[in-house]
């Protein structure tokens, strides 16, 4: 069994698995439109209790949705030259595969968007788990390197991209500013931070020679154990920033560096209100 398909086998298991134990019912199976917040009744699934708004009002409060209906789920997958870094872009495959198969599983629809470098590809929205295993082979046979996103533009994009409502990710490796606040005003924002552990603590020989994956041209520079130091602080710096964008416009987001541990980080997506 070749290396896509075995990812593909993987992924089916993994989400044939939690759907059994109904793990992923949070994520696409009910309705999620807010419809209010009032106190806990007898007859009321506890299930539905918000324990943050019950702890600020020092009594059991419950958020009552809208009834159940049909999802559209949009995955959007951003894809640069530092996909070739470690096993990044398999993994982002890995990710957007469990997606793929939870929403068709759960009978709801679903919407997918590349973004590999400036330009964007489209696929009609399916319910057709065929259809979406063609998505997958096209992504899998990517060539990501010397791709560089227009972040500038990128939010203007993913909003064209999807216009209607929906539950949205944003799949990608977040080491560039980006602007999500329109974007969160209209859907149902995730994102997913597809990292691999040694670009956020590199380690390098002396003598290295190092490629901009971006460009797939050669540094000249050497880089000294001080210039690593200040690029991992950074690094840090950029991402504390990152997440207070989240916070601020109610933005769920994960980092994601294993594959055995994409369905649960998916979970705690939805864990807590």
């Amino acid at each position: 069994m070749d290396a896509f398909k075995t990812i593909i086998f993987k992924a089916k298991e993994d989400v044939y698995s939690h759907l059994q134990g109904a793990n992923f019912s949070k994520l696409l199976g009910q309705g999620y439109d807010f419809s209010e917040l009032r106190p806990y009744e007898d007859s009321d699934d506890i299930r539905h209790i918000s324990w943050v708004n019950s702890a600020k009002l020092a009594e059991p409060y419950v958020k009552k949705m809208h009834e159940e209906r049909e999802l559209l789920v949009h995955v959007a997958m951003l894809l640069d030259g530092r996909a070739v870094i470690g096993q990044k872009q398999k993994l982002m495959l890995e990710v957007l595969a469990i997606l793929g198969y939870s929403t068709i599983f759960t009978n709801n629809l679903l919407s997918i968007s590349f973004c590999l470098g400036k330009n964007f590809r489209t696929f009609e929205a399916t319910k057709n788990v065929e259809a979406f295993d063609d998505t997958l082979e096209v992504f899998s046979k990517i060539d990501a390197l010397g791709l560089e996103i227009d972040y500038a533009n990128l939010q203007k994009r993913l909003v064209e991209v999807q216009e209607q409502k929906s539950l949205f990710f944003v799949v990608g490796d977040f080491l560039d500013e980006v602007d999500l606040s329109i974007l969160a005003k209209t859907h149902q924002l995730c994102v997913l931070m597809v990292r691999d552990r040694w670009e956020e603590n590199p380690l390098l020989s002396a003598d290295a020679e190092l490629l901009n994956p971006l460009n797939n041209e050669i540094m000249r520079k050497t880089v000294s154990k001080k210039a690593l130091k200040h690029y991992v602080e950074q690094l840090k710096e950029h991402d504390t920033k990152l997440y207070a964008h989240f916070h601020e416009h109610n933005i769920k987001y994960v980092k994601i560096y294993e594959p055995e541990r994409i369905v649960e980080k998916l979970e705690q997506l939805f864990y807590f209100d």
